[in-house]
């Protein structure tokens, strides 16, 4: 294992020709990184002369095995952690950031975890992941929570109600699958968990018989908070029987005002109740329409004192194997973690290897899906979507730099871009009416040239085409061109504190049906800043010019732009109609700006598109045919 990572991390590590243009950094993210190979997390189990707790340690010791064969972490480190507790165990395992920075390096030069910048998930044993215990009720021989309904989660309703719930019974479509704060699939003999639900009057029974419990915590703090002090404990006491006596009524109240419904299961509102949830406006039960429509409540639920019993056994009384949600805008790292969970792990195998003993026999755990893991670990390593374009590779004479993403297949990433893995992802696709292949820039990402020479010259022309979906609203498809010359860090990013110009050209679709008004919202915006500052107007730093040009709307969806540096000026056409000029450049609060240029021998070493759409959900945006012309 030691020596499959260290080839993995180097693997990583290697300026191959095909990569040389990314920073390490930037390689991290779709690099096949690994298991760490240091156990600082693990819990150091022994068996102690315990054959239960030796059977549980061999249990923990297979469950990593058949992780390790499901799941090779990508741009990320791996690591678990096996638990044992008095009714349940399990592992739990994350997958944490990792850095080429030198203080998250060993000391040989090898990967460590990066504190505090990790996700968890885990294969539990005899527990609920996404459920809360309410101490208020339970005891050593019975086990009271609640437990959010599955689709729970405001933020991700879209994503549980489309691809990602599927993914998961694709493959654990005979198994309980259930999402709320975590996606788990549960293992449990017969399909049955060995647990029940909680009614109405059974909880206020139990919510009654807890201020029992109450009134004996509240005997015991007095005492200790005024020892000796005998009339403070009493004065102490007096009060907070009367308190408890109040939500004992409440309760009794509640029975009556709900003793229709007693039989019906337990929803409450509040995710861990105490006495003090027992108020009558708004009571226990109320949910307002607004929790239900977000699935914000918690049915409850109990284990018994029999099933409580068999949990101290070696044998699992049920399986939970759980991961956050997460998909391809949550960046590799995480949509991996999550596809190994969902799509990967075997679950037939496991069941059979726990319940069904007798259909594994022999068998030989391997990963769902093994030929579509293998095949997807290949293609990281390989990295073949940064790969040099052919319209790169043999430059007619004054061409600096050119693609038109023909060397790319549709529904691919862009070949020799840079994009990060986090956000909606730049993909290749073809539009009608509109030869060639174009980039759909995705949303929440920058996108650059990975092969581009750097730095640019002093004096070029850049041009590319620009095409918005078709739209309703006042705008549509929106690109950012941004150029700098700032330093760069490590990971790619601009050190802006740094002494360095900037450029940025921001390019907006319009509505036609707004020529002949006040609200025609089309837009070309040029914004210039440098570091230390040189234009200022009333302490406020930078050069402007907007312009409205009808050249890009719902109808017209297709323009060609050009930015040209020339001599420290810049200019911007659209069609070849010029529509920014250098002299049009004025300062913050409109003043103007005479001999207004670059700083001299100004070179950019960044240049980047970026999808700025306001309604980038509905509305895509595409660019293609991206040039540079040295001058």
């Amino acid at each position: 294992m030691k020596i499959k990572l260290l080839i993995l991390v180097l693997s990583a590590c290697l300026p191959i020709s095909l990569i040389a243009q990314l920073t390490p950094e930037q390689r991290i993210q779709d690099s096949v990184i690994g298991w760490w190979d240091n156990l600082q997390y693990d819990k150091k189990l022994t068996a102690e002369n315990d054959p239960v707790r030796k059977k549980k340690i061999e249990t923990l010791d297979r469950i990593v095995e058949w992780m390790k064969k499901s799941y090779t972490p990508v741009g990320g480190l791996g690591t678990y952690t096996r638990y044992i507790n008095s009714g349940n165990f399990g592992v739990q395992f994350a997958v944490w950031n990792v850095s080429f920075e030198k203080e998250w390096l060993d000391k040989r030069g090898k990967f460590r975890p990066i504190p505090e910048e990790l996700t968890k998930f885990g294969i539990s044993i005899n527990s609920v992941p996404g459920s809360f215990a309410i101490p208020l009720m339970s005891s050593p021989e019975l086990h009271v929570f609640t437990w959010q309904p599955d689709g729970y989660g405001a933020n991700d309703q879209e994503l549980r109600k489309n691809s990602q719930p599927a993914a998961i019974k694709q493959d654990a479509a005979k198994y309980i699958t259930h999402i709320n704060q975590v996606a788990a699939v549960y293992l449990a003999p017969g399909n049955k968990l060995p647990f029940t639900e909680v009614s109405r009057g059974e909880f206020l029974d139990m919510a009654e018989k807890g201020l029992d419990k109450q009134l004996e915590f509240e005997k015991k703090d007095v005492a200790a908070k005024w020892p000796g002090n005998v009339k403070a404990q009493e004065d102490a006491l007096a009060y907070r029987v009367t308190t408890i006596e109040k939500y004992r009524a409440n309760i009794r109240q509640l029975k009556i005002r709900y003793k229709n419904s007693l039989s019906e299961h337990a929803v409450i509102r509040h995710m861990q109740p105490t006495m003090y949830s027992f108020e009558l406006d708004p009571d226990p039960f109320t949910i307002t329409p607004i929790e239900k429509e977000a699935k914000s409540f918690y049915p409850v639920y109990k284990i018994t004192a029999g099933v409580l019993e068999k949990c101290k056994s070696s044998q699992p009384q049920w399986i939970a194997c759980w991961v956050p949600v997460k998909n391809e805008e949550d960046g590799n790292q995480l949509v991996e973690m999550y596809r190994a969970m969902t799509a990967h792990l075997n679950f037939d195998y496991i069941y059979n290897y726990f319940f069904e003993p007798e259909k594994n026999k022999e068998a030989v755990y391997h990963p769902s899906n093994e030929n579509q893991l293998t095949t997807r670990l290949e293609q990281y390593r390989k990295k073949i979507h940064h790969a040099k374009p052919v319209s790169q590779q043999q430059l007619p004479a004054g061409v600096y730099f050119n693609d038109d993403f023909s060397s790319c297949k549709t529904g691919g990433k862009p070949l020799g871009w840079y994009f990060s893995t986090y956000g909606r992802h730049a993909v290749i696709t073809t539009l009608k009416n509109n030869p060639g292949n174009w980039l759909n820039a995705g949303y929440g990402n920058d996108l650059f040239p990975a092969w581009l020479k750097k730095p640019l010259p002093v004096n070029f022309t850049l041009e590319f085409d620009m095409i918005t979906d078709p739209f309703t609203t006042r705008t549509g498809g929106a690109l950012r061109i941004h150029l700098s010359s700032f330093p760069l860090l490590p990971d790619g990013r601009e050190q802006m504190g740094k002494p360095g110009t900037s450029v940025d050209l921001t390019i907006i679709a319009g509505n036609e049906a707004d020529f002949s008004n006040n609200n025609y919202m089309g837009e070309s915006r040029l914004e210039i800043h440098n570091n230390p500052a040189i234009y200022k107007d009333n302490y406020s730093e930078g050069l402007f010019h907007t312009a409205n040009p009808r050249f890009l709307t719902n109808k017209n969806n297709r323009v060609h732009i050009k930015l040209i540096v020339k001599n420290g000026a810049v200019s911007v056409y659209q069609d070849d109609k010029i529509i920014t000029r250098q002299s049009d450049l004025k300062m913050t609060y409109g003043k103007a700006c005479t001999d207004c240029i670059l700083p001299a021998d100004t070179r950019f070493n960044t240049l980047s598109f970026r999808n700025t759409t306001n309604d980038a959900a509905l509305t895509n945006v595409y660019f293609g045919n991206v040039k540079i012309i040295a001058e």
